[in-house]
This record gives structure tokens, C-alpha cells and sequence, in this order.
């Protein structure tokens, strides 16, 4: 299995509205996104990641990166993108 390290879990924003979890589970967070930025900086701080506004969290949830899994909490998170990972 590919290492998920470093790894960010974060509590979504929105409490799941969107993503259909509270928590999330960054692999390889200090990758870069085609935006240039970290992943885990993608989600913090990006307009147009899972933690934007309403308009712009809907729609990145539609179709989401590999590289990121949602859980009710930060273990459930963590093993749902491991799985994705295997």
C-alpha cells in the first residue's frame, strides 16, 4: 500500500453537508495540486476547495481527488482513504 504519510485530517466546514462526513483525510498532503499549492493548503485555504464557499464546496464534492476520503470521524476518515490508497 502507497504511504499516506504526511497525512492531514481536518474537520469539514460544512459538518458533512457537502461531503457526507465531518472529518477529512488527506494523503501526501504537502503534494502539490495542479493549482501549484499544497493539498492540505488546497483544502484549507482555496476558494474553490472543500472548504470555499457553499456554491464552491457542493462543487467540489461532485467529483473529488483521489487523494482525499470523508468519515463521521477522524479514524473513520483516515481508514476509508486507506482503503482508497490499496
Amino acid at each position: 500500500m502507497p504511504s499516506t504519510h504526511p497525512f492531514v485530517v481536518m474537520q469539514d466546514r460544512y459538518s458533512g453537508v457537502y461531503s457526507g462526513g465531518g472529518w477529512l483525510a488527506i494523503t501526501c498532503a504537502t503534494d502539490l495540486t495542479e493549482e501549484g499549492v499544497t493539498r492540505a493548503d488546497f483544502c484549507l485555504m482555496s476558494d474553490d476547495g472543500p472548504l470555499g464557499s457553499d456554491v464552491d464546496a457542493s462543487m467540489f464534492w461532485v467529483d473529488p481527488p483521489s487523494w482525499i476520503a470523508v468519515g463521521s470521524t477522524p479514524d473513520e476518515a483516515l481508514e476509508k482513504l486507506r482503503k482508497i490508497l490499496k
